[in-house]
């Protein structure tokens, strides 16, 4: 296991994530104001041959027209006859192009461009005599290595503010998990009466802590039930066995809770870390960068459901399910589910037999998720082609909902244990497709909540048959 530290792994990231920025936007921005500034030398040498067009017919003499062309930079040779002019040393004033002259020509027609060394020329065909006007870039390439130095030194200057910056930064945003580190140590130490008792407990660090204070305070009512079995233990011996049997069953289930829940959150912790190593290694390209972050999301996103999960676990198995109870019919809530279902499963066929206005007293979005629990297992068990029947009646005085799938069912000694945490029959399905092993535990606690029971049943053909039974609501 890497041990490196997490503050300088973190502020290392961040400032290898700026440097690559800063690179990139210096190197964007010469190669555009380069170009533009070559574009604009070039766009100016072609408006000068346009307004030698109209000198021209004007009836200008050629060493004339050939001084007024010169300036900023712009030497000029005029051909004609045999003879050559040159532009004059004195030229018209900057920006002058005199009366009559064109402010812009986007092309003329006949002149050619011509790059030579570190001089750009363009040649045209005036009054019968050949043109040529040309001027250096050595003032562009100038401008162009100052602008560098003044990125260099910026993006250092930026750099390391940033580094210090962080380095403050960091370490504030740090501190949650340095607490948590402390309170660790406290407890390995033999301190149980600590909790960190989060501000904000809806933020991802705030869910994280209030699991663990969770955690703690199941773990101390587990060691206090078992010092008070050790006193009874003293009337009885036979109360006393019992009572160690259950502490070391608590214990053991604690345990192997935390085992699942690491090796839970560890798969998308590893993806991220893979991720972002990727992005700041490769620097792939677009798409797969962008593939990158979707999975970097879809990651955070199970981790933030298995923590969602374990919450409500946590409040059902304190008796606490959250809700309040009221009418609810249990039929129309059935076909809404099956609805959505056939949605996301549209090759497989839905049969649905449901009595009408099934009333039962409960909380319409708990039952909803036993619903959609029981049915979305249904549709992934079953393949393309299958049929799920679906079905809802009042039966011995109780509400009764059947599911029944074509897919490959539950063999019978699994039929008790898949309603345990973190069980899954098929692995690698249930990964793939993002489950953590708490639905039907979640689903059979919600059902006890509601004074019900939920069951999966031998099927009557094939597949796997699960049976959802809840008290009606009084009239």
């Amino acid at each position: 296991m890497r041990t490196t530290s997490l503050r300088l792994r973190v502020i290392a990231a961040v400032l290898a994530m700026l440097t690559i920025v800063l690179v990139t936007v210096g190197i964007l921005i010469n190669v555009v104001l380069g170009g533009q500034l070559r574009a604009d030398l070039q766009q100016r040498l072609i408006d000068r041959a346009g307004y030698a067009q109209i000198l021209a017919e004007e009836g200008l003499a050629a060493q004339s027209l050939a001084n007024r062309l010169t300036g900023d930079d712009v030497t000029v040779t005029y051909s004609v006859g045999g003879d050559t002019v040159y532009g004059r040393t004195d030229p018209t004033p900057r920006g002058d192009r005199g009366p009559g002259a064109s402010p812009h020509a986007e092309t003329v027609p006949g002149a050619v461009v011509t790059q030579s060394g570190d001089r750009l020329s363009v040649t045209q065909t005036v009054a019968g005599g050949t043109l040529t006007l040309s001027s250096s870039e050595a003032g562009i390439d100038a401008a162009l290595v100052q602008l560098r130095t003044i990125e260099v030194v910026a993006g250092a200057l930026t750099i390391v503010v940033t580094g210090l910056l962080l380095t403050g930064v960091v370490g504030v945003a740090l501190r949650p998990l340095t607490r948590m580190t402390e309170l660790a140590l406290a407890i390995t130490q033999g301190g149980r009466g600590g909790r960190l008792r989060p501000s904000n407990p809806r933020s991802e660090i705030g869910r994280t802590a209030g699991a663990f204070d969770d955690m703690l305070q199941a773990l101390e009512t587990a060691e206090n039930t078992s010092r008070q079995a050790a006193a009874d233990a003293q009337a009885a011996e036979i109360t006393a066995r019992d009572a160690a049997q259950v502490a070391a069953a608590a214990e053991e289930r604690m345990r192997r809770l935390l085992a699942d829940v690491s090796h839970e959150l560890r798969t998308p912790v590893a993806g991220l870390q893979a991720s972002a190593e990727t992005l700041l290694r490769d620097n792939p390209a677009r798409a797969a960068r962008e593939s990158l972050t979707v999975g970097m999301i879809q990651q955070t996103q199970r981790a933030a459901r298995l923590v969602d999960d374990l919450l409500l676990m946590t409040r059902l198995d304190q008796g606490d399910e959250g809700a309040a109870f009221e009418p609810v019919d249990l039929s129309a809530l059935t076909r809404g589910v099956v609805a959505e279902q056939r949605m996301l499963g549209a090759s497989r066929e839905f049969d649905l037999a449901v009595a009408a206005a099934v009333w039962v007293s409960g909380d319409a979005q708990r039952l909803a998720q036993i619903v959609t629990n029981l049915l979305g297992n249904a549709r992934t068990a079953t393949e393309p082609g299958g049929s799920i029947r679906t079905s809802l009646a009042i039966v011995d005085g109780t509400a009764r909902l059947e599911v029944n799938d074509s897919g490959a069912g539950v063999p019978a000694p699994d039929r008790e244990r898949i309603f345990e945490r973190f069980v899954r029959l098929d692995p690698s399905r249930a990964s793939n497709r993002g489950g953590s092993g708490l639905g039907l535990s979640i689903a059979r606690a919600l059902a006890r909540a509601h004074g019900g029971t939920l069951e999966c049943l031998e099927p009557v053909a094939t597949g796997a048959r699960f049976a959802l039974t809840l008290p009606l609501a009084r009239a």
